[in-house]
């Protein structure tokens, strides 16, 4: 199977999101810090407890509702910063053209060729922009985006990949 494509930033960010969610229970609790961070701070403001002098006193709304901003930071801060490591990572933005076989994937960009068998990859995600191949011995992720591709063509990168790789249910 042969499949052209770029990865734009929105694809990066998207796709890094994703794999943050996906990858391990770890990663996952990272994703979701800024949420459970504003659950327990609602919940701190609303349930009577000694922060709150066990409901006695008027809930103070700036407080209690201040946490909504801080979370939107977390939010940007967090897309901001993959935004930063797109810009890093020069490779991504060339045009590459990916062959998948049997044997392994050989990734062409205009800079350099590279190769690799099935065994380097764990597992794969796909959401509906994107596939996602994690890497077994570091955190990199081969992303391939969904908007390059057709419907025919995306149905046989899952079957590819399904075949080869397992993939994640969580």
């Amino acid at each position: 199977m042969h499949i052209e494509y770029r990865v734009s930033e929105g694809d990066f960010v998207a796709a890094s999101m994703l794999a943050l969610r996906k990858r391990s229970t770890w990663s996952a609790l990272d994703y979701y810090f800024p949420h459970i961070f504003c659950v327990l701070w609602l919940a701190g403001g609303a349930i009577p407890s000694p922060f709150n002098h066990y409901g006695r006193d008027e809930t103070d709304l700036l407080l209690t509702l201040g946490v909504f901003p801080i979370f939107m930071g977390l939010i940007v801060l967090r897309r901001r910063r993959l935004k930063q490591d797109y810009k890093k990572m020069k490779n991504l933005k060339l045009h590459q053209a990916l062959d998948l076989d049997s044997n392994g994937l050989r990734l062409t960009t205009t800079d350099a060729v590279a190769r690799s068998s099935w065994d380097l990859y764990s597992k794969y995600v796909e959401d509906k922009a994107a596939f996602i191949l994690y890497q077994k011995l570091d955190h990199g992720l081969l992303i391939i985006p969904k908007h390059h591709l057709t419907e025919g063509q995306a149905d046989e990168l899952r079957n590819l990949l399904k075949a080869r790789l397992a993939p994640d249910e969580g």
